[in-house]
């Protein structure tokens, strides 16, 4: 019986001191205008061009113009921030363990902006 119990409590050791490995991957998009001003309430996009791949849409940036991605695998994504006439992109590298910070400045449509049409 002093066998089984110890078997326990080193089983029970063992599994609790193991960490849980979580991937996540993270990015912080800055949307400002070509004057370097934050702009509040852009829509922000990030996607992988291809086919069946994962992408993530926020609707609204913060007062500070930034929102937060966050992802389970390490890829390059393209960016694409747009609001009322306003638009640009860019495109980021996941780092893991690191929250990656990128700026997408928005010109008037119809400037060059970095989208790719």
């Amino acid at each position: 019986m002093k066998r089984f119990i110890l078997l326990v409590l080193i089983g029970f050791v063992m599994t609790s001191c193991q960490e849980e490995v979580v991937d996540e991957y993270f990015v912080k998009v800055k949307v400002v205008n070509e004057n370097g001003i934050p702009i509040q309430n852009a829509a922000v996009k990030m996607f992988a061009p291809v086919p069946g791949a994962e992408e993530w849409y926020d609707e609204s940036t913060s007062p500070s113009g930034e929102v937060v991605f966050r992802t389970g695998r390490e890829a390059y994504y393209d960016l694409k921030a747009w609001k009322m006439i306003y638009e640009g992109c860019n495109y980021v590298r996941l780092v893991k363990g690191e929250t990656v910070e990128v700026n997408v400045v928005i010109y008037p449509i119809g400037e060059p902006n970095g989208c790719v049409e």
